[in-house]
């Protein structure tokens, strides 16, 4: 009789959840791969994005609307005035000086994006509106500026709320509320192109990638190169 092998086998069970281990940890490592391409990358990735832009995709009634014209003044000195940024695209967010923790951010954002347009970032401008009047005095922002060691072509706009109030109101943001720690106002980066339209916008209250604010900024900037050269163009064969 032929001899008949008395291992026993391998239960079943145990191998099912040794094969569910295995699963589970290469799609671990899998989402740590795509964690590191994404950091490594020279551009951001954002998901579930269309179009153009990495930021937000904006609703029919606002995407391409007219911004907000606005003549305020300029903590550093002169006016900040919508008539001489056309041309330019523009960032434009909501910030406060006594902000402990997303204002902070929020600039340290586009100083890196502006950073990251390299020669380009002459071209581009980003203004930020105070929504705390009373305490953003000139000399207030100034030093702030200067903390957060924010370039000339980053505008802060200060006044009295009766000035600032229509720029709020233009981009859905709510002031800071005095006696009150945590701020309440909007934080939001919207992106405005060179023909005074707003055309995306970064949701702030979640960390914003400068690679993906710069890549929406040369877009723009494309974009407006290419209308001026079919305007010369138009000219010509007119």
């Amino acid at each position: 009789m032929a001899h008949q092998d008395e291992r026993p086998g391998i239960p079943k069970r145990p191998l099912i959840l040794l094969l569910l281990l295995c699963v589970v940890a290469s799609a671990a490592l899998a989402l740590v791969a795509l964690e590191r391409a994404k950091r490594s990358s020279p551009v951001a990735i954002v998901e579930g994005q269309s179009g153009p832009f990495r930021g937000n995709v904006l609703p029919e009634g606002i995407d391409r609307s007219p911004a907000a014209d606005f003549r305020l003044t300029e903590a550093r000195g002169g006016e900040v005035d919508t008539r001489e940024l056309a041309g330019r695209p523009y960032a434009l967010t909501f910030l406060y000086t006594r902000c402990p923790d997303v204002c902070p951010i929020i600039g340290q954002e586009i100083r890196q994006a502006l950073e990251l347009l390299g020669p380009r970032a002459g071209d581009v401008a980003a203004v930020a509106i105070s929504v705390d009047p009373r305490h953003d005095t000139p000399e207030a922002v100034r030093a702030w500026l200067e903390r957060q060691g924010l370039p000339a072509n980053f505008h802060y706009a200060v006044g009295e709320e009766s000035e600032l109030k229509p720029v709020w109101d233009a981009y859905y943001a709510a002031p800071q509320i005095p006696g009150r720690a945590e701020s309440s106002h909007s934080a939001s980066i919207w992106l405005v192109d060179g023909e005074g339209r707003i055309r995306t916008k970064f949701s702030a209250g979640a960390p914003v990638e400068p690679a993906d604010l710069a890549h929406d900024f040369e877009f723009l900037l494309d974009e407006a190169e290419r209308r001026q050269a079919n305007r010369h163009t138009n000219l010509r064969s007119g």
